[in-house]
């Protein structure tokens, strides 16, 4: 069972999907020893890259794959299975990775300006299906009987229906209003400037994704809170137990 719901767009726009896969996976030692954590089986037959692709191919005109450790590996397994769909890969050498804001730096390079953009990590997989016709952040709200494996760092503040801010996540639970990374951004130009002044002014290894990307995107266009209620985070090898039996068992 995939859990796999296809991302769709009622006016048949089509997007710049980013997938932030350049990381070590350090946490999921020993399973990325020698293999890229978007590369790790999620259950039999479907690896984390392959739930992803399938989320966002249908709004896809380019597939951006952010790629640094295991690179070739990552690469070579996409386009070998994907040949027809239109994928690059934005490539980091492993001694420079230092985050995803440096790895969306050099990713939106990619991006057709004249397209929205949709932002990913490649360890969030997602049950819900997602709106992607407003620019939104996907925000964690858990419910009774459903599963969240993860730590949210960041949450967003909420008036009236519209984002106003992005805030350091204080509690030791889980919140309501997490921000879980991914983002639908219709105004890639303004996109690319916010990204590319923040690389200039503090290099792009130091680019914060949240604070110095997506909070100053927000406070210039009107972002609406998207509510997520399954996703399933495989940072650790304890979660990818937990999301193996989810996904292959049918529970909700």
């Amino acid at each position: 069972m995939t859990k796999t719901n296809p991302s769709f767009s009622i006016t048949g726009q089509k997007f710049n999907v980013v997938i932030l896969a350049a990381g070590f996976g350090t946490r999921l030692r020993p399973l990325t020893d020698h293999l890229p954590k978007a590369l790790v089986e999620v259950t039999r037959g479907m690896r984390a890259i392959d739930h992803l692709i399938k989320k966002y191919q249908y709004v896809a005109e380019k597939i951006i794959i952010a790629v640094g450790y295991g690179a070739e590996l990552l690469k070579n397994y996409v386009l070998g299975k994907y040949p027809k769909l239109n994928i690059v890969f934005s490539r980091e050498k492993e001694e420079d990775l230092k985050g995803p804001g440096r790895s969306l730096t050099f990713a939106l390079d990619y991006a057709d300006s004249n397209l929205p953009t949709i932002i990913t990590f490649c360890d969030y997989l997602l049950e819900d299906y997602i709106n992607v016709d407003s620019d939104a952040l996907c925000i964690c709200e858990p419910k009774e009987g459903t599963y969240i494996l993860d730590t949210y760092r960041n949450k967003v503040t909420i008036n009236n229906g519209i984002i106003i801010n992005v805030i350091e996540n204080e509690e030791e639970e889980n919140p309501t209003h997490g921000f879980t990374g991914i983002a639908i951004i219709h105004h890639t130009i303004l996109l690319k400037s916010i990204v590319y002044t923040a690389a200039t002014l503090k290099d792009p290894g130091n680019v914060d994704y949240t604070f110095d990307i997506i909070k100053p995107y927000i406070s210039k266009i009107k972002t609406i809170p998207f509510p997520i209620h399954k996703q399933y985070e495989f940072g650790t090898t304890n979660n990818l137990i937990k999301i193996k039996e989810i996904f292959e068992n049918g529970n909700n």
